[in-house]
């Protein structure tokens, strides 16, 4: 079986806040790398340990994995990938394959969590758990899904394992 968990980005700042002009340098707000380290917390306490962590290549997802690879002691698993920047992930790449199964293939795991942005997330949540992309999933920023496969490509559904908001996320690790 292979896991796949998948995370949105965290709060990043606006274009044109503190001189910001392209979409790529938007990096995470204060706020919003204290909520990614907060969830990373939770995530802890669900004693979960990635093979890898891959990342979209614009700065606020580069920041939001960095951000959990520290807590959770991953720093040297943070790999970035191409096809997880916006637009890219059905990209169809060699045998008509869609770009983002393609790159993942280039890896070695069993549990791999992939940050990147909306709507691309939910359309590889439902090309994993459908075979298609029509589900409407909802990834707000920071929220993490976890799905099962047998196989990448993935050979028929996989199954929702769960869906955690930040929110939730921040909450496992409450009185600690």
């Amino acid at each position: 079986m292979i896991e796949l968990y998948l995370m949105r980005h965290g709060i990043a700042a606006d274009l044109g806040e503190g001189g910001i002009l392209k979409d790529e340098d938007r990096p995470l707000t204060p706020e919003g790398r204290m909520r990614m380290k907060q969830a990373a917390a939770g995530l802890k306490e669900l004693a979960l340990k990635f093979n890898v962590i891959l990342t979209s290549p614009l700065l606020r997802c580069r920041q939001t994995a960095e951000a959990v690879a520290e807590v959770l002691d991953l720093q040297h698993r943070v790999k970035i990938m191409e096809s997880l920047a916006p637009g890219k992930a059905f990209a169809t790449g060699e045998g008509g394959h869609a770009e983002i199964f393609l790159e993942l293939g280039a890896y070695q795991f069993d549990k791999a969590l992939l940050v990147g942005h909306m709507p691309d997330l939910s359309e590889v949540a439902s090309f994993l758990l459908a075979g298609n992309r029509n589900l409407n999933i909802e990834f707000k920023k920071g929220t993490l899904c976890a799905i099962e496969v047998t196989s990448l490509p993935p050979r028929g559904p996989g199954l929702l394992r769960y869906l955690l908001t930040p929110k939730q996320m921040r909450g496992l690790n409450k009185g600690k």
